[in-house]
């Protein structure tokens, strides 16, 4: 049990170690940085692979919806995963209920696709780890630069905000491979699209308290 009087000694101990820091940038404002850096960087290899039929996409107003869906929710996470680590300041309930709202919906426009019978047991696996291939690629630079976007604040739930940022990243690549997958089936998109990102948002959780413990200590 600590003594009366610890309070005015701890404090006067901690304002004669603190030194001049430079001040963070408002969660919004960091969000813009890192959508301008992210952006591009899954733009270029996108760019590359586009699927044949993109303009005929492009004119049809559920894919559009999808991908417009999976961008906001995408950016409404990584501004709540920035939130998440600035002690005293929550996502709020406006973002939190927009990026879940614009998650289902993209969610239910993937499983709206139909399902072919025609796969054969070594096309179906052929066909999707070029897709699963890039969703793990292409993931990991947004995800780490978000990552470090975190750090520099102060993450006390390592777990929740893991899961925020994985769940941001892949959802930007979500959008990027639906530009260039040429497979509009269910069973594929469950797969090899929707099954990553899944897993990419638990495994980030699970690294939560291994890479941001030393910012919670």
């Amino acid at each position: 049990m600590r003594e009366p009087g610890w309070q005015p000694d701890l404090v006067a101990q901690l304002v004669a170690e603190a030194t001049p820091v430079r001040r963070l940038w408002r969660p919004e404002v960091r969000l813009l940085v890192w959508l301008g850096v992210v952006l591009p960087v899954v733009a270029f290899p996108t760019s590359h692979v586009l699927r044949d039929d993109l303009s005929q996409q492009l004119r049809t107003p559920a894919f559009l919806l999808e991908e417009a869906a999976m961008l906001v929710a995408a950016a409404l996470l990584a501004l709540a995963a920035l939130r998440s680590a600035v002690p005293g300041q929550r996502p709020g309930r406006a973002i939190s209920l927009v990026a879940a709202t614009a998650f289902a919906l993209g969610g239910l426009l993937v499983f709206s696709k139909p399902v072919f019978g025609g796969w054969t047991p070594d096309v179906f696996p052929t066909a999707g780890l070029r897709c699963l291939w890039r969703s793990f690629a292409w993931t990991l630079v947004p995800w780490a630069l978000l990552l470090i976007g975190v750090r520099r604040a102060v993450p006390l739930e390592s777990r929740w905000t893991g899961a925020l940022v994985g769940a941001a990243a892949g959802g930007l690549t979500f959008g990027a491979l639906r530009l260039c997958c040429q497979t509009q089936e269910r069973l594929h998109l469950a797969v090899f699209h929707v099954l990553p990102l899944a897993a990419g948002t638990l495994l980030s959780a699970a690294l939560g308290p291994v890479l941001l413990q030393e910012r919670r200590a």
